[in-house]
């Protein structure tokens, strides 16, 4: 119950002691001061950042393929076909039977 009573009292003290918003003239002046702090403090913020830490990695090597070496084609020379007339044939026939005929009269 105390925490109650304690916070709504705050309350009431912050809440009495605040201005009123007024439209006017100092509006513009006002967002461009808020501007320029919060530019301010990121500038300020930027300054007392630690510099970052590089790790010096190896950089990825690829190796180059292997070379292609390619056997060129090779050379065929062609020449006009030479006509040559066939041998004569020479057909041999098997060879022929000697037939004989002989009549003998008397003896011998």
């Amino acid at each position: 119950m105390k925490t109650l009573i304690v916070t709504l009292a705050t309350a009431a003290l912050l809440a009495g002691g605040s201005q009123r918003a007024a439209a006017g003239d100092r509006e513009w002046a006002t967002a461009g001061k808020i501007l320029t702090g919060v530019v301010a403090g990121a500038v300020i913020a930027s300054a007392i950042e630690p510099a970052p830490a590089y790790t010096y990695q190896s950089a990825t090597w690829y190796a180059p393929p292997p070379p292609v070496y390619v056997q060129p084609a090779p050379v065929v020379v062609y020449s006009a076909p030479v006509c040559v007339p066939p041998a004569q044939v020479v057909v041999v026939g098997p060879p022929r039977p000697i037939v004989s005929f002989s009549v003998a009269f008397g003896g011998g």
